[in-house]
């Protein structure tokens, strides 16, 4: 079985950031799991496009590019227009509340959360990635490939040790923003699992 995720918004959102948060976590849960990840941003450091697909595979990948998407977390009203299109028919969308769904994606299985101004409560567009990332956790572990591997809590333990190793050597609070990237999985998390029930 194979399952392929897209975060998809603009530079400065931590987009390719959660992407390899995603492969590292799949990659803790189980082992044996295939996993690649692919970054893709524009020529602009902040506002420019930014994705980041992650392929997720109990056997090894045949082809390492995203073809149909099982979920996309659309960041942005430009990541909505240019990729919802690639979101398979019994596929899922995580949308920020503001985007405008106007086009040929309003059939499709779709979740709207108040990210960036969740994000921005918490300092900034940088932690809406993270908010993404929590709703992808939770709609990833109740797929058959991941079912009773991938936790929440397994997640937890790839973030605080990713920002421990990644900011080292910063002047920055380190423990500050690990706990706000903690507290945005949680809210993505706590959203999609809400929902759910």
């Amino acid at each position: 079985m194979r399952l392929e995720v897209r975060f998809a918004g603009f530079g400065g959102q931590g987009v390719i950031t959660a992407g390899r948060l995603l492969a590292l976590i799949v990659i803790e849960s189980d082992p044996s799991m295939y996993v690649i990840y692919s970054p893709s941003y524009g020529f602009q450091t902040r506002g420019g496009d930014a994705i980041s697909d992650v392929i997720i595979s109990d056997e090894e990948i045949d082809y390492p590019k995203a073809r149909a998407l099982d979920l996309a977390l659309i960041l942005s009203q430009q990541a909505y227009n240019k990729y919802c299109k690639y979101v398979k028919d019994d596929g899922t969308l995580i949308i920020d509340k503001y985007v405008n769904k106007q086009n040929n994606c309003q059939g499709k299985r779709h979740y709207e959360l108040d990210i960036l101004a969740n994000a921005r409560k918490l300092g900034g567009d940088v932690y809406s990635s993270m908010i993404a990332l929590g709703s992808a956790i939770a709609l990833l572990s109740t797929n058959s490939l991941l079912r009773d591997k991938l936790t929440i809590d397994i997640a937890k333990h790839v973030v605080i040790n990713y920002f421990r190793e990644s900011l080292i050597g910063r002047k920055i609070n380190i423990e500050d923003v690990i706990n706000k990237n903690i507290y945005a999985l949680n809210l993505g998390y706590d959203f999609i699992m809400s929902m759910n029930k």
